[in-house]
C-alpha cells in the first residue's frame, strides 16, 4: 500500500467518523424543526445586508471585528496525520515527511474553503464602508494569509514547548495585524507581515527534514483528532461521564412521589436523554417561533407543542410498561 493511500484513508475515517457524531447529536427533528427555519432566516438576514437594510453594522468599530476573526483563527489547529505505529514500528523517515507535506495541502485546502465562507460573509458589511470589489479580494487573500501564519506558528509554538509569553503575543501580533489591514494602515500591516513570516520560517526550519518532535507531533494529532468527539459527546449526554463520586448517590424513598411507579418513572423519565432532550430542543423552538411567526400564527406553535408533549406521553407510557423495573413492581403502591 502507497503512502497516499495510507493517508487517504486516515482522512476517510476521521471525516467518518465526524460525520457519525453529527448524526447522533442531530437527528431528523432538529434538522427539519431547527437547522432548515434557521438557515432560511440566516439567508433572509444575509440577502438584508446587501440590501443595505442593516445600516447599524456600519457603527461597530474595526476592532470588534477583528476580535471576532481572531477567535476564528484560535478555532483553528493544525495537525500531522501521523499514528503511533508509523514512529515506533516503521520508524520510515521517509514516510514521516510525506505525510507531513500531505498534511500541510490538507490544511491548506480547509483554510481556504472555510475564510472564503467567512470572507462571503464580511463582503456587505465591508461594502458598508465603501470597500471596492478588488479591496475586498485583496483583503480575502491577507484574511487567509494571516490566518494560515497563526494556525502553523502556534502549533509550532506548542510543539516545540515555547514559553508562554511567545504564545502569548502571537495573538496579540495577529489582532494588530488584522485592525490594520481592516482600517486601512499599509505601513503597519507590512511590518507586522514581515516579521510574522520572518518568525515562521525561523520557528519552522527543519520541520520536514529533521523529525526532531516528532513523538509530541503524534500525540497532539491524536489529541486534535479525538478533541471534536469528545467535546460534543460528552456535553450531549449521549456519553455517560465517569463517576467520581466516593459518596454514594442520594436515593429518595419508594413512594417519594405518590406511588413506587410514579417515582420509577420520573427518574426513568428525567435520566433518559432521548426524552429529556426533547424538551431541550423543542422550548428554543417554540421561543423562536413566536418571535419570528406573525400575527394570529403564533396560536399554531403551543398548539403543536401539546400535540408533540401528547405524543411523547403516549410513547414513554408504552416504554415504561415495557421495563423491567415496572413489570417487578406492577400492582404496588408503597
Amino acid at each position: 500500500m502507497r503512502i497516499r493511500d495510507i493517508w487517504v484513508r486516515r482522512v476517510r475515517h476521521h471525516l467518518t467518523n465526524q460525520w457519525k457524531t453529527w448524526r447522533l447529536l442531530f437527528d431528523w427533528t432538529i434538522i427539519l424543526y431547527g437547522v432548515i427555519p434557521l438557515v432560511i432566516f440566516l439567508v433572509y438576514q444575509y440577502r438584508l445586508l446587501w440590501q443595505g437594510e442593516r445600516p447599524w453594522l456600519e457603527e461597530i468599530p474595526m476592532i470588534a471585528w477583528a476580535v471576532m476573526l481572531l477567535l476564528l483563527f484560535l478555532l483553528d489547529h493544525f495537525f500531522v496525520w501521523l499514528e503511533r505505529a508509523d514512529v515506533t514500528l516503521v520508524a520510515d523517515r521517509a514516510l514521516i515527511g510525506i505525510m507531513k507535506r500531505y498534511s500541510v495541502g490538507y490544511q491548506l485546502v480547509m483554510s481556504v474553503v472555510k475564510y472564503i465562507f467567512v470572507l462571503g460573509l464580511m463582503a456587505p458589511v465591508l461594502r458598508l464602508h465603501d470597500w471596492s470589489i478588488a479591496t475586498i479580494l485583496v483583503f480575502g487573500f491577507g484574511l487567509l494569509f494571516i490566518a494560515w501564519l497563526h494556525m502553523w506558528l502556534r502549533y509550532m509554538l506548542e510543539i516545540r514547548r515555547s514559553h508562554w509569553i511567545l504564545r502569548l503575543l502571537l495573538p496579540f501580533i495577529s489582532l494588530s495585524w488584522i485592525y490594520a489591514l481592516l482600517a486601512n494602515v499599509p505601513l503597519l500591516a507590512f511590518l507586522l507581515g514581515s516579521g510574522m513570516v520572518a518568525w515562521t520560517l525561523v520557528a519552522s526550519e527543519g520541520w520536514l527534514s529533521t523529525h526532531a518532535y516528532v513523538s509530541r507531533e503524534v500525540e497532539h494529532a491524536a489529541e486534535v483528532r479525538t478533541s471534536f468527539d469528545r467535546s460534543l459527546l460528552s456535553t450531549s449526554g449521549i456519553l455517560e461521564k465517569p463517576n467520581l463520586r466516593k459518596r454514594p448517590f442520594y436515593r429518595p424513598a419508594p413512594n417519594r412521589f405518590g406511588s413506587v411507579q410514579r417515582t420509577l418513572a420520573l427518574l426513568l423519565y428525567v435520566r433518559t436523554p432521548s426524552h429529556r432532550n426533547l424538551w431541550l430542543r423543542l422550548i428554543p423552538l417554540a421561543i423562536t417561533g413566536i418571535l419570528l411567526v406573525p400575527s394570529w400564527f403564533k396560536v399554531l406553535i403551543p398548539i403543536y407543542i401539546g400535540y408533540v408533549g401528547l405524543q411523547e406521553r403516549n410513547a414513554f407510557i408504552k416504554e415504561m410498561q415495557r421495563h423491567p423495573f415496572f413489570r417487578s413492581v406492577r400492582g404496588r403502591t408503597d
